[in-house]
């Protein structure tokens, strides 16, 4: 009996983790693919104004 209970909570868990994974995974992929690509453009934002910083010769003494 216990091998019969073993495959039918295996068998659940599965079920359980594809519903799940079917249901978040279209929530989950734009938001993360957005938050990269804000992360990118602003690495390249802050890139872009620490060389013209450089460039122009802006110094920052404290």
């Amino acid at each position: 009996m216990s091998t019969v209970l073993r495959f039918w909570l295996l068998g659940t868990a599965a079920f359980l983790a594809g519903a799940m994974i079917w249901a978040f995974v279209p929530v989950l992929v734009p938001i993360l693919v957005l938050t990269a690509g804000i992360g990118g453009l602003v690495a390249v934002i802050v890139g872009f104004a620490r060389w013209l910083e450089r460039y122009r010769g802006v110094r920052h003494d404290m």
